[in-house]
């Protein structure tokens, strides 16, 4: 019988490794006791990829590991698979961002260990058939893809050949069922494989040419740690050497390559990792699917709307380096800041399936934000406000580049659903909305600023006591434009809704006038119904948290100007309190700060008005347990409340001037 080939591969470090200590942990729990394994064990062969980041630490601070991997590569026993330098979702990169990070990874690994890289290994195995052109043109021969997002039809433990465009591509999957855990023996492990593919062997056609088949095991570094403290790559060496006639041996993709010519012609159009597709049908939520998997990271990106409003961002910002032309080595610098924005940490999850956080999305949006500083710098930026689709919803979006700040302004609501300010800081508009199963209600609108509410006595008091604003008046209400001027910097919209039992007719029309360092936001209220309105008015206004860190978590503080008097608002727990003791009932402005920026954010009401603060944690798995929940995002409301009485037909106007200062860090 012919062989039955094992490859293990190692992915790069499941964290957006740019933190020595972080590098160093990893580097003495992984690759340390790996490599002194393999170099004890010169029959047992492995693979490995690394991000440039790590290459960059290994080569400054761990020489000797350089060392001993190069020499390990010269007498082929481990194989370095390519990649995107900061860990990208190449799916969802340009051209020109693919192929760069690709062949600057490649520029790392071929001075660093002798030969460059022949293969590849997707972040979060997210495949797609454009890919085929960038790849070969990177000179990469193969790829490593998961095995769910392979027909069934067409798992026989070969490789598979896939043609687009008139290029080719070998593509070799990767099979997580025979991924041992901590407790599974080297017996265990060999029977379990042999068996597998014997049975797909007697029904296969290939069968009459006795390819040599392959079996290759991805491991995340916490799989990679429990098999190192079971020693079951020992145990295994020892089994396969004790049990000659055994056909399992270990290998490289590469080395297969050159034994082994049989492949299967296939088409994939696209792909994700098995275990990130189990919790795309229903956001946060485990979902058993079955054998095939037909989600891919566009879905994700349809299931997670902060993932995707992270991509929107980036794709602007690589439409903006793409079309500069003044400055090459200026553009260069923010292509470097924009692909490090690029990382999947950000937009997906880490390798080992703990799902994005919000301190990976603003690290992105960071890194955004300083490309646009490199390219604003010139000295030729000009202030523009802009309308197109710029988040692919089928609806023009309002977008503001001004000198202090980045933000778009949206129909649905007419919010504000990005702010970033140009000091670095993030996104302050990135919001979570709270989810039933894990915050213990459900918001039903998406969180931003200047969201506008309509209520009732009984519904104000619910949401002061920070439950959900219950009927989406305004706050889910597309808007719709009723003039939009690029020279004055205006935009103003207009919004119709029947509030309550009886019915009533509520138009609104919401004016943005922008300016450098802010924008003034005027409302105009009006009964259109044949009875009293009586109503509370409100406008929420959500900052996110841009460096949450439940560990070391610092508040934001908020000043408030009430009857004159200036208070300092304790921002660990909401107002409640205080407004059932007549407090914050004739604000005139409040300012929140957040020092470890130095930003500071003003709002000022023409006319006195009902102030209400929270601050709101967001729950959400960790890790493949919904069980297993954790603190992973804050915002902090801030929300000015009206009492309005309009007569059939009459009309009223409030106003919020909105600042953006910089100050002092702290």
């Amino acid at each position: 019988m012919n062989s039955i080939y094992v490859c293990f591969s190692l992915k790069s470090a499941s964290f957006r490794s740019d933190k020595n200590e972080l590098l160093e942990k990893d580097y003495q729990s992984v690759y340390k006791p790996v490599t002194r394994f393999l170099y004890s064990h010169p029959d047992f062969n492995f693979s490995f990829q690394f991000s440039g980041n790590q290459i960059n630490y290994f080569k400054k601070r761990k020489n000797e590991f350089i060392t001993i991997c190069r020499q390990l590569v010269e007498r082929d026993q481990i194989e370095i698979l390519g990649g995107g330098y900061y860990d990208p979702v190449l799916p969802l990169l340009s051209t020109v961002d693919c192929n760069g990070q690709i062949d600057m990874l490649s520029a790392e690994i071929r001075p660093a260990f002798g030969k460059r890289p022949r293969g590849i290994s997707l972040f979060a195995d997210c495949w797609d058939s454009s890919l085929v052109n960038p790849l070969q043109t990177c000179g990469i021969e193969y790829v490593l893809v998961d095995s769910s997002s392979v027909p069934q039809e067409k798992r026989k433990y070969l490789p598979l050949i896939m043609s687009n465009l008139g290029k080719a591509i070998e593509i070799f999957p990767c099979y997580d069922s025979f991924r041992p855990e901590r407790e599974t023996t080297a017996k265990e492990f060999v029977l379990s494989v042999t068996r597998n593919v014997e049975k797909i062997e007697k029904k296969d056609k290939y069968f009459q040419c006795a390819p040599c088949r392959i079996v290759n095991i991805n491991l995340t570094h916490q799989q990679m740690i429990e098999l190192i403290e079971s020693k079951f790559f020992e145990n295994l060496d020892k089994y396969l050497k004790n049990n000659p006639n055994c056909r399992i041996k270990t290998t490289t993709p590469l080395a297969y390559k050159k034994i082994e010519s049989i492949k299967v012609p296939a088409y994939i159009p696209c792909g994700i990792n098995g275990q990130i597709a189990k919790f795309i049908p229903d956001a946060y939520k485990y979902t058993i699917l079955n054998s095939n998997n037909n989600y891919n990271v566009y879905d994700f990106m349809d299931t997670y709307p902060r993932c995707h409003s992270l991509l929107n961002r980036i794709v602007y910002m690589t439409m903006l380096i793409n079309q500069y032309k003044n400055d090459k080595m200026r553009k260069k610098a923010a292509r470097e800041k924009l692909w490090q924005a690029q990382s999947g940490f950000g937009l997906i999850c880490t390798q080992d399936g703990t799902f994005s956080t919000s301190k990976d999305r603003q690290q992105s949006y960071k890194y955004l934000m300083e490309a646009e500083k490199i390219l604003r710098e010139d000295g030729n930026f000009k202030e523009t406000i802009s309308s197109f689709d710029y988040n692919g919803d089928g609806i023009n979006e309002y977008i503001l580049r001004m000198n202090n700040y980045f933000a778009y302004i949206s129909l649905i609501g007419g919010a504000i659903q990005e702010l970033e300010i140009l000091k670095n800081t993030g996104n302050y508009a990135d919001n979570l909305s709270r989810i039933l199963e894990f915050d213990g209600c459900n918001d039903d609108y998406e969180r931003g600023l200047f969201i506008d509410h309509i209520l009732s006595d009984e519904q104000y008091q619910n949401y002061i006591n920070g439950e959900p604003s219950g009927n989406g008046v305004f706050s889910k209400i597309k808007y719709s434009e009723i003039k939009f001027s690029q020279s004055h910097r205006e935009i103003t919209l207009c919004a119709e809704a029947v509030y309550g039992t009886l019915k009533q007719k509520i138009y609104l029309r919401k004016k943005y006038i922008i300016n450098s360092d802010g924008m003034n936001i005027q409302y105009i209220l009006r009964n259109e119904s044949e009875r009293k309105l009586k109503i509370k008015f409100g406008v929420e206004s959500n900052f996110s948290h841009t460096c949450f860190e439940q560990e070391n978590l610092t508040y934001y503080d908020l000043e408030v100007a009430d009857n004159q008097d200036i208070i300092n608002i304790d921002t660990k727990k909401s107002v409640r309190q205080l407004l059932n003791k007549g407090k914050l009932q004739n604000v005139q402005a409040i300012r929140l700060t957040d020092e470890q920026s130095g930003v500071s954010f003003g709002l000022e009401p023409n006319e006195n008005a009902q102030f209400f603060y929270m601050p709101l944690t967001i729950k959400r798995p960790v890790s493949k347990s919904i069980y297993e929940l954790k603190n992973c995002h804050m915002s902090f409301v801030n929300t000015f409340f009206w009492d309005v009485e309009l007569e059939p037909g009459m009309e009223t106007e409030k106003t919020l001037n909105f600042t953006i200062t910089n100050v002092k860090k702290r």
